[in-house]
């Protein structure tokens, strides 16, 4: 027999999947009570463990019924939990608690696809062929897990444990590091389709930054231990990783001679080039980043990033109306010094 569980402290109220299609195959057991569950595991063998419990899942659970570790486990988390929750192992998922049945019936239906031998061995042969970056994003967003945050939600914080590759799919996201007076710097943005947590290769590597979403984002993220399987499997997905590295540093010791050097002027006008591609798109509604923001991208004050604006529409260059800013004349931008 195959078993679901769902453990709860004492509310099995959002759990009542009795006509789900999904699970009509499969017998499931409510269980709220932690040495029935280590019993249960031991004796059946269940495929899939919901977890919804006050009660964070402990090492000693693991250590007290090894079978744990080759069990699907779906925990209940708060929102305010998002930013924190870790996955204790390759096959710890989690879903909000602000779930719907609907979420939460495709949820049980992918992990329990999960378990099947020929869907995984489908799986490492399909990961056996990605050979560069663009097959990469197209496997995350195939295989990865979804989320979507609203405007100004954390991501994940400087100098915590970071476990996910994260790919973008629509939105924007900040990142930034707080110097030693508490003030923000921008280190970067981050758009449709980029990658971001690119941090490191080692076992658990440390945010050396924090992301935040400047408007609502929809992403996808895999953990890093199966993207490093993935680098390890594909040694010219690891080549054209590290040619993208490469050129993100020349690209970034660029700007920060630029930053050094050019004047005030030449760095509002490069600002208003990165986003050129969205300025001069008809539909696009405005630029979600705050003045404030771009002004530390270019790695000048407000005030001196407004007036270089109003310089640059006066001269016929650029226009104004509330976030908007278009661009009338892309060839002079280009050529400020």
């Amino acid at each position: 027999m195959k078993y679901v569980v769902f453990f709860s402290e004492k509310d099995f109220s959002s759990f009542k999947l009795d006509q789900s299609a999904v699970l009509k195959d499969w017998h499931y057991a409510y269980i709220n009570s932690l040495k029935i569950l280590r019993n249960f595991i031991i004796e059946k063998k269940p495929e899939l463990i919901i977890w919804k419990h006050t009660t964070k899942i402990s090492s000693e659970l693991f250590n007290n019924t090894p079978e744990l570790y080759n069990t699907q486990l779906l925990s209940i988390i708060s929102e305010e939990s998002l930013e924190t929750w870790q996955p204790i192992h390759s096959k710890h998922h989690y879903l909000p608690d602000s779930f719907s049945t609907v979420e939460l019936l495709n949820k049980i239906d992918a992990l329990l696809c999960f378990n099947n031998e020929e869907i995984i061995e489908s799986e490492k042969a399909q990961r056996g062929l990605i050979s560069n970056i663009e097959t990469l994003k197209n496997y995350i967003k195939e295989k990865g897990e979804e989320l979507t945050w609203h405007k100004n939600k954390l991501i994940f914080r400087e100098n915590r444990h970071s476990s996910f590759i994260y790919l973008l799919n629509n939105g924007l996201v900040k990142t930034s590091r707080m110097d030693q007076l508490g003030k923000e710097l921008i280190t970067g943005i981050y758009r449709n389709n980029e990658l971001l947590g690119l941090y490191g290769f080692q076992k658990d590597p440390i945010c050396p930054e924090t992301a935040t979403t400047l408007e609502a984002t929809k992403m996808y993220r895999i953990l890093y231990k199966d993207f490093k399987e993935i680098l390890q499997e594909n040694p010219g997905l690891s080549l054209d990783l590290a040619q993208h590295l490469t050129d993100t540093v020349s690209r970034l010791k660029s700007q920060l001679l630029e930053m050094a050097y050019a004047s005030v002027l030449k760095k509002t006008s490069n600002i208003i080039l990165q986003f050129a591609d969205d300025l001069q798109n008809p539909d696009f509604q405005g630029l979600k980043i705050s003045r404030t923001d771009l002004a530390s991208i270019a790695g000048i004050s407000p005030e001196s990033f407004i007036r270089s604006l109003s310089c640059l529409k006066k001269e016929g260059i650029i226009s104004i109306k509330g976030k908007n800013i278009n661009i009338l004349n892309s060839e002079k931008l280009q050529h400020i010094t």
